[in-house]
């Protein structure tokens, strides 16, 4: 049993791939880490706009309260607390979608290089390829991320 297991695992050829690197080094990758950032940091530009907003209304309310009744402070306070919740709701829808248009982002990424990197292994007569994250250790010659990364350099601009 021993010796027919062996000798299936010695006739497969192996590989493996830092898919992180590939991301994070390909330069399609560094333009969806890009394009990523900058939807981030258009989301937050408008939280803190909005946050920002809130606060400035909660100042003039404090700066009110001497001046105006209890029964319209009171009023004035509802709406802002009705505000505070509508703007915790929008975060969080807006968290969501950025979570989604990011993994949405990544998986395109991947599904433009899968055909390249399909093709690499036909060419090399590899049957498998591990991602590095499960691999305790490995021959550096079997890492290919390096080369991977080249031919989405040279194929995809």
């Amino acid at each position: 049993f021993f010796l027919i297991l062996n000798t299936n695992v010695s006739a497969t050829n192996l590989a493996f791939i830092n898919l992180d690197n590939v991301l994070k080094n390909s330069d399609l990758g560094i333009k969806t880490l890009n394009k990523i950032e900058k939807k981030k940091n258009l989301k937050q530009k408008e939280i803190n706009n909005k946050e920002n907003d809130l606060k400035n209304l909660e100042e003039e309310i404090r700066n009110k309260q001497n001046i105006i009744s209890k029964d319209e402070f009171k009023v004035e306070v509802t709406k802002l607390q009705k505000n505070i919740e509508d703007f915790n709701l929008y975060k969080k829808k807006i968290s969501k979608d950025y979570e989604k248009y990011k993994n949405d982002e990544i998986i395109n990424f991947f599904d433009k290089i899968n055909p390249l990197i399909q093709n690499y292994l036909g060419e090399n007569s590899i049957d498998i390829i591990f991602n590095n994250k499960n691999i305790i250790i490995g021959k550096d010659a079997l890492d290919i991320t390096e080369k991977i990364i080249n031919i989405i350099n040279k194929n995809i601009k």
